[in-house]
């Protein structure tokens, strides 16, 4: 039977409650929070091999979150060759993905990308439009597997798709990207996390892809929207509906 279970609650409160090396796909579109004040620092090396990465993103306000708070919780949880597909600021994923290799051994897979076939219009009409969103898939522990569905043979690194969708949130992602993205890096029957499930995009693409899913989400008023998305508790004979708050996980959760 396929589990679905939903969270209101802080992920940074709720991801300790996962059991180590539980989850398969961590799939999740993080809010970037970036700063002119973000800093990179780190020591010379030779040959374009850099030393010793600290990321510094700056003075946060209350509230913000920011990839130090959740990435070393995303290692513990992730399975020995589990995957992460990351959503971020295009400036901030390389950076995220050196640390992700020298700090914890992930092998980076990919900066893939979502390319809007009819991007928003500038203002002025005289500049660019920025018609491309990015993403990191990294891998934990190389040498241990690669988890990816190969049987579906080469994909390019990006997906193409309308921005013509019915937006539930602001920074919404299409179903058919995540669809794309859970269907290669997941098979059925993973257990799939995404910890800023905002209006539900990754547990829908779960459900429709028979893969098990946690979703978590401080928003209370998307709480509901995903409830609808995914039309909560119906009927269907082979899935386990669950619904939690973060004072309610006493116990390990999966």
């Amino acid at each position: 039977m396929m589990e679905l279970k939903l969270i209101w609650g802080n992920c940074l409160k709720v991801l300790p409650k996962i059991p180590d090396e539980s989850i398969d796909l961590i799939l999740t579109d993080p809010p970037y929070n970036i700063s002119k004040h973000d800093k990179i620092t780190r020591k010379g090396g030779k040959f374009g091999f850099a030393k010793d990465i600290k990321l510094n993103f700056g003075e946060w306000d209350f509230g913000k979150i920011k990839p130090e708070d959740y990435i070393p919780e995303f290692v513990r949880i992730l399975k020995p060759n589990g995957v992460l597909v990351l959503f971020y600021d295009r400036l901030w994923l390389g950076v995220i993905g050196l640390w992700l290799e020298n700090e914890f051994k992930f092998k980076v897979r990919h900066i893939g990308s979502w390319i809007k076939s009819n991007p928003a219009p500038q203002a002025r009409k005289v500049k660019w439009q920025i018609g491309s969103e990015h993403f990191l898939i990294a891998t934990k522990n190389v040498g241990s597997g690669h988890h990816f569905n190969y049987k579906l043979g080469q994909s390019p690194d990006y997906f193409i798709t309308s921005v013509n969708y019915k937006h539930l949130h602001p920074t919404q992602k299409p179903l058919e990207l995540f669809k794309w993205i859970v269907n290669y890096w997941s098979f059925k029957g993973d257990w799939v996390l995404d910890p800023f499930l905002g209006a539900g995009t990754t547990m829908k693409a779960c459900l429709e892809l028979e893969r098990n899913c946690i979703g978590i989400e401080i928003d209370k008023n998307y709480i509901e929207i995903a409830k609808k998305l995914l039309n909560w508790g119906s009927s269907l004979g082979n899935v386990k509906f669950e619904f939690l708050t973060e004072h309610d996980i006493q116990e390990k959760i999966v």
